[in-house]
């Protein structure tokens, strides 16, 4: 790779990782405010916050790594034309179909990491965010309880009214507890987790009533008590196509499994193929409307994914996905090699 080769290719990659982290910075922190606000309202706990911004990344990735290769090198290369360097590399014999086969490299290596990425790592984050969510929605410890509403146990015995978590004062904490003894109703000043068991908590500075099933009754006050929380969670289970990887999409047979198989094979065909459409498009406007191609780009860009989305979502037969696959595909394809042609005359 000669000087120019190495020139070009350095800023189209410097140019897509700039873009991406920018399109991910947008999108974490917007996520990342709506999280908080989940945590602040007690939706979720905290302890889960990091984690599910990390499997945000990996689900975010699969959607702006190809739309920032594409934007990357559109950038890149309208600059260079903007300020004339091009023409200088042009006049080394350097045309679209070189500047393609250098950018070779970069697009085949971001095509293969789509495909590990769409095909197997996004399906597992989902399936790891169902996963949290639903241990979020079952659980029950210190930091799934909420503060100002009663929390119902799994299995329906318990019933907990936490008034500030954080406080120990009269009447703080009230827990109904039902058995086949009878009823227990607990009253008590503060709240801790259990240093030993994470299953339990430690009331403090309580008093508790026990109701036999005779209907007598009995009051104990205590300094210290443990109770346990949590119940036995339900298997997780998952049916969401999402969650499933390419091989486990393949050996199913549904219209639904198919048409996230389209979805996935599409958005990785319609990267590689706005790669290098990307290339053309860079010097398509004049050299003084520098903006125009970006603008353009967008509009080409958005229609494709947005037409692989409306056909994943409405085609009702596996024979008229294919067909739509097939001619989608083709066209942009056609466009393509029609654009180089279109712009393959180099500056002599």
């Amino acid at each position: 790779m000669n000087l120019i080769s190495q020139y070009l290719y350095k800023n189209c990659t410097k140019a897509s990782i700039v873009v991406f982290a920018v399109l991910l910075f947008i999108l974490l922190a917007n996520t990342g405010l709506r999280l908080v606000e989940d945590v602040n309202e007690g939706d979720i706990p905290s302890i889960f916050l990091i984690e599910l911004l990390a499997l945000k990344v990996v689900q975010y990735s699969s959607i702006i790594i190809p739309l920032s290769l594409f934007f990357g090198i559109i950038i890149t290369l309208n600059r260079l034309y903007v300020t004339n360097e091009m023409t200088i590399i042009k006049l080394n014999g350097f045309s679209n179909y070189h500047l393609a086969r250098i950018l070779s490299i970069l697009i085949m290596f971001v095509t293969i990491f789509m495909i590990i990425l769409k095909f197997f790592l996004a399906p597992l984050a989902v399936e790891h965010r169902s996963k949290i969510e639903h241990q979020i929605s079952h659980e029950q410890k210190i930091y799934s309880l909420k503060e100002g509403i009663f929390n119902i146990s799994n299995d329906k015995s318990k019933v907990v009214y936490i008034n500030n978590k954080e406080k120990s004062e009269l009447a703080n904490i009230f827990i109904r507890s039902l058995s086949k003894s009878g009823t227990r109703i607990d009253i008590s000043s503060g709240v801790t987790s259990n240093n030993i068991d994470s299953n339990l908590i430690s009331l403090d500075n309580g008093i508790s009533y026990v109701f036999n099933p005779d209907g007598s009754f009995s009051s104990t006050e205590y300094s210290t008590q443990d109770m346990i929380l949590v119940n036995e969670i339900p298997e997780f289970s998952s049916v969401d196509v999402e969650s499933k990887s390419f091989f486990e999409l393949v050996n199913m047979t549904d219209l639904l499994s198919a048409k996230e198989i389209f979805n996935r094979v599409s958005i990785i065909i319609a990267g590689l193929i706005l790669a290098y459409l990307a290339i053309p498009l860079s010097n398509y406007a004049k050299k003084n409307d520098k903006y125009r191609n970006i603008f353009i780009g967008a509009l080409i860009y958005f229609s494709y994914i947005i037409i692989i989305q409306l056909a994943s979502s409405s085609v009702s037969s596996k024979i008229d996905l294919a067909m739509i696959a097939f001619f989608l595909h083709t066209s942009y394809i056609y466009f393509t090699f029609a654009l180089y042609k279109h712009t393959t005359t180099a500056v002599n």
